[in-house]
């Protein structure tokens, strides 16, 4: 069946402004939508928006469904087989309103498949890689949640796909063998959505929130260069949901190399970037350092792509930058060079103190270094953390060479860069060697410096350094723990007291 022509009684559709980029772009079985909950700069729209029932036809010879909030067009697929008539699945609203998002549906002939998504890059990678028609917008929904709106996931099974908003339709489709993907949109249940009643008593805000004074997390992402090889390998977008789902967590950065190599087709790239969005989708700002593989330096097979032009193909980060944009980051404030991200600065607000995430390329260029010394310095009420790719040696120590990639060593950037400024507090580096516990330097100024080293090129799960700060206590604590797997690595847990913030 095809029912891209509507019946006549439909309201007209809005087709998106869509700017397509690279051929390529995402791999849809690696969609990157998540669960979130509101924050002020995402609020859930109004519970009265939900008002229009939205309804699910199943075609039981191949198990296609079809999901659509007008009768009539569900009419019209029982008679090209979609007769299991499943009712109503949730509540949306069919004309857009304050904080609702577009949902478009995409389909494609053969098999008969129906996707829905609110992700823009995902619009595009179905379209372009795997040739889904793009239908229009179907329905609005939320990209949060709240007390009257409940998150509808998606499932797949081979190449059809499902939503399912209930939790007894969602074991039904389990048990079937149809797979988890990915919490879509947040709608109101078939029996509609009803304003929560105000509470007597106020609840009092939580003690933790980030941005006030009180205790926050934030997460380093180590090298994700062999979670993105194969096409179905889930844990970049698995450590990213969990991520997702962590209270208080004020921002995220990664250590390079994000990917192994880049490849005519661009696979990996676009892999990592569905996964990235994850954390975008739950407004969790986040950034990411390039290292030597994520450049053209590092060619098909993780060695080098021409030994010979090692150095200038390091600072050839094209392709990343056609995937990776400072707006995907979220917190963005400067870039040493315009429409890249090699070098940036983002900026936060959290545990009631100012913080600065600086990301500096793989053995950064000298003038990347100055710029980098002018930004800490017009921002000494920062608390500031650098990431980047090469910074310490496995062993732990100050890495002193730049390997033939770059410019600045890691001994180079701490006399020129991070031992001048008394508000640069950590450093985060990857590259090499597993992990380390916290290396304590003092800085000109007598200030404590604490750099991680974590990388860790897990074959199996997929490490995340998480730190808990307490401000007012002076404590870092810090693990690494796994999320696909539940594996914690108990010899770098480690809280680090007497911590001196900038206020």
């Amino acid at each position: 069946m095809n029912t891209q022509h509507a019946p006549s009684t439909r309201p007209a559709r809005v087709r998106p402004a869509v700017a397509v980029g690279v051929a390529g772009l995402l791999a849809l079985t690696t969609a990157a939508l998540v669960p979130a909950t509101a924050t002020a700069a995402t609020p859930a729209p109004s519970c009265s928006a939900f008002n229009d029932p939205v309804y699910t036809v199943v075609k039981p010879s191949n198990g296609a469904s079809l999901t659509t909030p007008w009768t009539g067009e569900a009419d019209k697929a029982a008679a090209a087989g979609y007769t299991e008539d499943q009712g109503v699945a949730f509540r949306a609203s069919t004309v857009p309103g304050p904080g609702l998002v577009p949902v478009h549906r995409m389909y494609r002939s053969d098999p008969q498949d129906y996707i829905f998504t609110r992700s823009t890059t995902e619009l595009v990678s179905a379209a372009q890689r795997f040739d889904y028609d793009d239908q229009g917008v179907t329905f609005y929904v939320s990209k949060v949640g709240s007390d009257c709106l409940k998150p509808v996931e998606r499932f797949r099974k081979g190449t059809l796909h499902r939503l399912a908003a209930s939790a007894a339709r969602q074991a039904a489709l389990e048990a079937d063998g149809w797979e988890y993907e990915n919490v879509a949109f947040y709608a109101a249940s078939a029996s509609g959505a009803e304003e929560p009643a105000t509470p007597t008593t106020p609840t009092p805000p939580p003690t933790t929130t980030p941005g006030t004074a009180g205790a926050f997390s934030f997460a380093i992402i180590p090298d994700t260069q062999n979670e993105v090889l194969a096409s179905g390998d889930r844990r970049l977008t698995n450590r990213n949901q969990w991520l997702a789902r962590q209270k208080d967590l004020a921002f995220v950065a990664q250590t390079g190399d994000l990917v192994n190599w880049d490849t005519p087709d661009h696979r990996q790239m676009a892999m990592a970037k569905n996964s990235m969005d994850v954390l975008e989708d739950a407004d969790i700002p986040y950034t990411v350092s390039v290292g030597n593989h994520d450049t053209m330096a590092t060619g098909v097979g993780g060695s080098a792509r021409d030994p010979q032009n090692t150095r200038a193909l390091q600072r050839d980060t094209s392709t990343f930058n056609s995937y990776f944009k400072a707006s995907d980051f979220g917190a963005v404030a400067g870039t040493y060079e315009s429409g890249k991200v090699d070098n940036v600065y983002s900026t936060y607000s959290a545990g009631g103190l100012q913080w600065m995430v600086l990301s500096l390329e793989f053995c950064p260029r000298p003038g990347v270094v100055a710029w980098a010394k002018k930004v800490v310095a017009s921002h000494p009420d920062h608390n500031v953390l650098i990431s980047t790719h090469s910074y310490q040696n496995g062993g732990g120590g100050l890495d002193g060479s730049n390997q033939g990639y770059g410019d600045t060593s890691g001994q180079q950037l701490f006399d020129q860069l991070v031992s001048q400024y008394p508000n640069i507090k950590m450093v985060f580096s990857g590259h090499v060697g597993l992990a380390q516990r916290a290396r304590v330097d003092t800085g000109k100024n007598g200030n404590k410096i604490y750099s991680f080293l974590t990388t860790m090129h897990d074959g199996v799960t997929n490490p995340v350094r998480m730190f808990d700060v307490d401000p007012a206590d002076g404590t870092v604590s810090t693990r690494i723990y796994a999320p696909l797997t539940g594996t914690t690595w108990g010899a770098y847990t480690q809280t680090l007291t007497g911590v001196q913030f900038v206020r």
